[in-house]
């Protein structure tokens, strides 16, 4: 077995997803924060190079999932971060928390 492959992979190759060795990992690529993209643009995909993985990125304030962004990633010191935004309007009086998560995976269209 090689590495980074398991078991099943190794004694059944042929279950594989007939495009994961077209060349690249595809990934779904939205940006939900830009008003009308969505998923239109670049067909809504993007091809991840060596190394890279697909990314999901997710917005949460207030309870509500705000956000989503989809994408390729750079390098993987961008997957799996949690991160807490605290904002504070009015003096202090008013406090808003935004919890943003990125989790990313290694096959295609994993992201969706």
């Amino acid at each position: 077995m090689g590495v980074g492959s398991t078991e099943l992979e190794y004694l059944a190759p042929w279950l594989q997803l007939p495009f994961s060795d077209v060349g690249g990992l595809i990934c779904r690529a939205c940006n939900l924060s830009i008003p009308f993209h969505g998923c239109l643009l670049d067909l809504g995909t993007c091809q991840a190079k060596p190394g890279q993985y697909c990314i999901e990125e997710v917005h949460i304030q207030g309870g509500i999932e705000w956000y989503s962004t989809k994408g390729c990633t750079k390098n993987t010191s961008e997957c799996f971060k949690r991160t807490l935004f605290k904002r504070t309007l009015f003096k202090g009086i008013l406090k808003l928390h935004e919890l943003v998560t990125t989790r990313c995976c290694n096959h295609s269209l994993c992201n969706f």
